[in-house]
């Protein structure tokens, strides 16, 4: 759809400033005053930061796109929420990846207890503070998938109080009940500790974060989310006045209106809401015609505070659909 539709029907855009087609300028004036409010990528998945940084991969024709991108539209009166993916950067995965079971090196994720990474992430944070937004949203959170992450540092720092081989994988683990247990309570302390880090430090540079929860029918929507990625919503929850839930992600289509899937759907984001005590945006990928009708109904039924989509879907997404779906 074009973004002059998806305004018009109350979308919020997110947008990308390395692949506007249209200069930002001329499609502000097809919108005219209807966009008060939109979402920036500040770094791409392939870890180029589009803001002035000494911390990410730097390129001098595109380090500006962030800031003036979010001028042109504050310019006009837009509020403007930045966006960033925080387990996701194909540079500096080289350095700090993540491992799945089996061994391999799984692209452009990253392990979420790398300290080195953390610190560095943290960083970033501080370099985004300096262009002109509000708050932040996080994005591709946690473990890459329910088969991480199994670095010789994750391998090293499990198995260091729990008697047992250091070189162990998933199947030991599943061959054990409360080995298993344990190992997904430790995932998801280790994510709990570092979204801490991170409020506490956006806190400390005047920004406010947004969660975003990948709400997908392959995790078993929010009953699936700590022993996949880590994610234990009600108890991160208090990190955040504000979360966005980016419905079936990587299921790639929605039910129709009406019917039992899309009636489950609505009640999963509903129980989103109810866990946590907090209020809800959504967020999608770039949506069809009947999407955007789907994905408004649900808006509404769920008394949503926006809807953030996509205009073009990420080089990587098909990468990170096939890691994510992952299954032990």
């Amino acid at each position: 759809m074009e973004i002059k539709e998806l305004v018009y029907n109350g979308a919020i855009p997110i947008f990308d400033p390395s692949k506007l087609k249209t200069p930002l300028e001329e499609l502000l004036l097809q919108i005219g005053g209807a966009l008060t409010e939109a979402a920036v990528l500040l770094k791409g998945a392939d870890g180029q930061a589009y803001y002035p940084s000494v911390v990410s991969l730097q390129n001098e024709k595109l380090k500006e796109l962030g800031p003036k991108t979010i001028d042109l539209l504050r310019d006009v009166n837009i509020k403007v929420k930045g966006l960033i993916y925080v387990h996701y950067d194909e540079y500096l995965s080289e350095e700090y990846g993540t491992v799945e079971s089996d061994g391999r090196k799984t692209e452009g994720f990253i392990c979420p207890i790398n300290e080195t990474y953390q610190e560095r992430f943290l960083k970033i944070l501080e370099e985004v503070s300096q262009t002109e937004i509000d708050d932040i949203i996080l994005l591709l959170t946690g473990y890459a998938s329910a088969l991480h992450c199994f670095c010789e540092n994750c391998k090293v720092t499990f198995s260091m109080d729990r008697k047992m081989p250091v070189n162990f994988n998933f199947s030991l683990l599943q061959g054990d009940k409360e080995l298993y247990n344990e190992w997904i309570e430790w995932r998801s302390e280790n994510i709990k500790t570092f979204l801490s880090k991170i409020t506490e430090k956006t806190k400390e540079l005047g920004l406010k974060p947004i969660f975003t929860v990948e709400l997908d029918p392959n995790f078993q929507f929010d009953e699936g989310l700590k022993p996949s990625l880590g994610i234990d919503i009600k108890n991160i929850a208090n990190f955040f006045e504000h979360l966005i839930v980016m419905v079936n992600p990587w299921e790639v289509i929605l039910p129709p209106v009406q019917s039992k899937s899309f009636k489950e759907l609505v009640q999963r984001v509903r129980n989103v809401k109810q866990q946590t005590n907090r209020n809800i945006s959504l967020m999608y990928w770039p949506p069809s015609e009947e999407e955007l009708k789907t994905l408004l109904t649900i808006n509404e039924e769920v008394k949503s505070k926006g809807l953030y989509v996509f205009l073009q879907y990420p080089d990587q997404f098909k990468n990170w659909r096939e890691t994510r779906i992952i299954k032990p």
